[in-house]
């Protein structure tokens, strides 16, 4: 374990992890070396320069050896070595044999003469050196009992990249426990200190002496207590030790302290019956939270005040409200009550015309026909404008019929365009509707609403532009008629609300109009499960499309009622 203890206000690392590496290895190494040793005093150097086989496969043994090992007799030479040792050197075969002197390979020679300065200890000797691929490799150099030498060599750059990151972790721990705002401290099973941070320290104005490993916490508490900073009820100060130990798990609790602070303490227990702790000076949130109750509190008794007031407000505007939807129903019933008073002397009008026209008499046929037709298209739009006054009232009370049939929609389109035809001599209709199925489930009467309303509405909004283009098509289950013009236009603001009731757009101006037809539209498509979109810009015409489905999925009757 890492222990990080203050002293001076600075941290000291025993970093006993490391140590306890490298002793493990330096371990390992001289029992190796033991081992060899001993292993050589049991062969005469005559077997090793003739080659023979050595006691105990001492070859074999040498090989799997994870060091690099070369043995040298009293001269310097070699007398055995593992293929490791060039693995290590990134030598290649042949670069070390027997009867070799090998003082001119990497470190040897400087290894050997360091050894041969403390040979009377009969210590062995370790040094470290670079190859020239960046590796690091240690090597060990250790007398025999012969007069000899047995050099071991590691690689020991993994080692080292080890440590070093260790190292850098180990700076940045450091670095962290001194910059955490809150204090931390670590105590063990005896609650004698194991290590804390400065602002543990800053926060109770310790001295270096009780910020030093195995610091019992009954000090650290005396202390605090004649400094007047200690807990304010001692009985209860652990009680947050005793809940994080029962349930094994982090546990927090708010402590008051003596001069009046509050410290929030968060224990969490070790698997060893220590604890590490954070305190966390809160005394600012605190104060804020009950200052934020009190407010609250006020708060709640001035809407209680209140409330009576408001409701009573809501039953007066539920009064007034009331009221106004009488209204709005008188307004309904009469414009309802007007609409079908015109339509009677309006139809007369239109069949007088027509008997004129049958009747021309001295009149001039060509003045006479084209009185009749104007008389005859301000009948159709008056009819056709009462017509979408009644069917707004009866969308607007759930009394508007729609009785679904077989719509053949082509022909039906056909009759409109046709209609509009005879009433706006200036325009064409350009049709693109063959891909239409022969028949829809729809209201007939209902539709022919629909398109006259568009078909009306792309020729009084394109005054100077006699082309009308009517283009429908099947996509996925339902059919898509779209009406374009090349007129004035929409602004884009206007669009959203454009099928509300009563609204024109800006660009409308001077333009009869009620505004009702559009939403009226939009209305009926929608009783028929369907959709409408529009695309336009000022001054770039308008598109209108219209989605209906080919079949009706409800299970509605014939003829219902659209509430």
């Amino acid at each position: 374990m890492s222990v990080l203890a203050i002293g001076g206000g600075c941290f000291e690392r025993c970093d006993s992890a490391l140590s306890s590496r490298q002793e493990a290895r330096s371990i390992a190494i001289s029992e190796t070396l033991s081992f060899l040793t001993n292993a050589t005093d049991t062969c005469n150097v005559p077997d090793l320069k003739q080659g023979r086989m050595m006691p105990h496969s001492f070859e074999s043994i040498l090989e799997n050896l994870p060091q690099g090992i070369v043995l040298l007799d009293p001269a310097d030479r070699v007398t055995a070595f593992n293929s490791r040792t060039l693995d290590i050197l990134g030598l290649p075969d042949g670069a070390i044999g027997r009867g070799m002197n090998i003082d001119g390979l990497p470190g040897t020679a400087d290894c050997r003469a360091a050894a041969c300065r403390q040979s009377t200890t009969g210590r062995p000797h370790t040094s470290q050196f670079a190859l020239s691929d960046g590796r690091m490799v240690s090597l060990t150099c250790a007398p025999s009992k012969e007069g000899g030498w047995i050099l071991s060599y590691e690689d020991i750059s993994t080692l080292i990249r080890v440590e070093d990151s260790l190292t850098e972790q180990h700076h940045r721990f450091d670095a962290a426990l001194r910059n955490m705002p809150h204090g931390l401290c670590m105590f063990d099973s005896t609650k004698k200190l194991i290590l804390c941070n400065p602002s543990y320290a800053r926060m109770y104005n310790l001295p270096d002496s009780l910020t030093q490993p195995g610091t019992p916490l009954v000090d650290i508490l005396a202390y605090r207590s004649r400094e007047g900073n200690g807990p304010a009820d001692t009985a209860t100060y652990f009680d947050v030790v005793f809940e994080a130990t029962v349930r094994g798990a982090v546990a927090s609790q708010n402590i008051v302290l003596s001069d009046g602070r509050v410290i929030k303490i968060t224990h969490n227990p070790m698997q060893n019956g220590g604890y590490v702790a954070t305190h966390e000076d809160v005394t600012k949130t605190v104060r804020l939270t009950e200052e934020l109750r009190r407010h609250h509190d006020q708060l709640e008794t001035t809407v209680q005040s209140r409330t009576a007031e408001v409701e009573r407000q809501a039953r007066e505007l539920e009064r007034m409200l009331a009221q106004e939807r009488n209204i709005n129903e008188l307004q309904r019933q009469f414009v309802a009550m007007a609409s079908h008073e015109f339509r009677t002397p309006l139809a007369i009008i239109d069949a007088a015309a027509q008997r004129l026209l049958r009747k021309r008499g001295a009149v001039e046929p060509e003045f006479l026909s084209d009185k009749v037709d104007q008389i005859r298209a301000s009948v159709n739009r008056i009819v056709d404008l009462m017509e979408s006054i009644l069917s707004a009232g009866r969308l607007d009370t759930g009394k508007i019929d729609i009785s679904y049939d077989a719509c053949a929609l082509r022909s039906l389109i056909r009759s409109c365009c046709e209609r509009q035809s005879t009433i706006a001599k200036t325009h064409s209709f350009v049709l693109d509707i063959d891909r239409l199925p022969e028949f829809i489930d729809g209201d007939p009467r209902s539709l022919a609403q629909v398109f006259t309303n568009l078909l009306s509405n792309a020729v009084k909004y394109a005054p100077g532009t006699p082309e009308i283009r009517v283009t429908a098509w099947q996509e996925t289950g339902n059919v898509k008629v779209s009406i374009s013009d090349d007129g004035v236009g929409i602004d884009p603001e206007d669009v959203p609300r454009l099928f509300q009731r009563y609204f024109r757009a800006g660009t409308s101006t001077g333009i009869a109009g009620t505004g009702i037809g559009l939403n009226l539209v939009k209305q009926i498509v929608e009783l028929h499960d369907g959709s409408i979109e529009v695309r336009s810009a000022r001054g770039c015409g308008s598109t209108f499309t219209v989605t209906l489905p080919i079949k009706r999925t409800g299970h509605a009757s014939e003829n219902s009622d659209a509430a």
